[in-house]
């Protein structure tokens, strides 16, 4: 049996939207997750606090139009993931990470790295700009932010919430080259406004999906 859903999921790849039909795209995805959390010796369970988001995120990565009958939910544009602590935001990320690698389905990868390697990064370049502009192009999830510290720039700006300009840089790049930025956080939007500013506010409304990811921690 596995070897016939694999084969029929390497299949779909000749479709260009959706990748597959949804509900073999949701049960790769859920027979991935039980392999992932397995591996830490816990048990991947849906129920009320993740049903909802996973058929909304499944639907995400599967480019399913299905995912698109919210009001300001496109296809188009990231997601950020948001919600109390150990609920599976960054969790559900890496499985579609490796349903990429185990399937070579490139249309699911992406690199991923934390708000605070981003900032150690920062702190550790001689040329502080080069990592600005790193981290402002291609796809990318950021991983926990609104967790990290403040930059340290003293030659320059002396602390800096470093997110601010690849935020707004990677905005000029979603709006001029269609660039996705993935976010898991555990801030809301008014939260974000508050560590980062109105403007970053104001232009996550146009990039992101918001996806709520909340109920008890999944974590032992």
């Amino acid at each position: 049996m596995e070897k016939r859903w694999s084969k029929q999921f390497r299949e779909k790849r000749r479709d260009p939207k959706p990748l597959c039909a949804p509900a073999l795209f949701k049960k790769v995805f859920f027979r991935a997750a039980q392999e992932y959390y397995a591996r830490s010796d816990l048990d991947f369970e849906v129920d009320g606090g993740n049903k909802n988001f996973l058929g909304h995120f499944c639907r995400y990565w599967n480019r399913d139009p299905e995912f698109e009958v919210l009001e300001n939910i496109s296809l188009r544009k990231g997601l950020f993931v948001f919600g109390s602590y150990g609920t599976g935001k960054t969790s559900s990320f890496r499985i579609v990470q490796n349903m990429s690698q185990e399937y070579g389905f490139k249309e699911l990868w992406f690199p991923s790295i934390s708000a605070q390697e981003v900032v150690d990064k920062y702190n550790s370049a001689k040329n502080k700009d080069d990592i600005i502009r790193y981290y402002s192009k291609g796809t990318f999830l950021f991983d926990d932010l609104g967790s990290e510290t403040v930059g340290n720039n003293v030659y320059q700006y002396g602390k800096e919430e470093i997110f601010v300009r690849i935020l707004l840089d990677r905005y000029r790049n979603f709006e001029s080259l269609g660039t996705k930025t993935h976010i898991t956080t555990n801030l809301d939007f008014s939260q974000i406004e508050h560590r980062y500013g109105r403007q970053i506010s104001d232009r996550f409304v146009r990039m992101f999906n918001r996806l709520r990811l909340d109920g008890p921690s999944r974590r032992k």
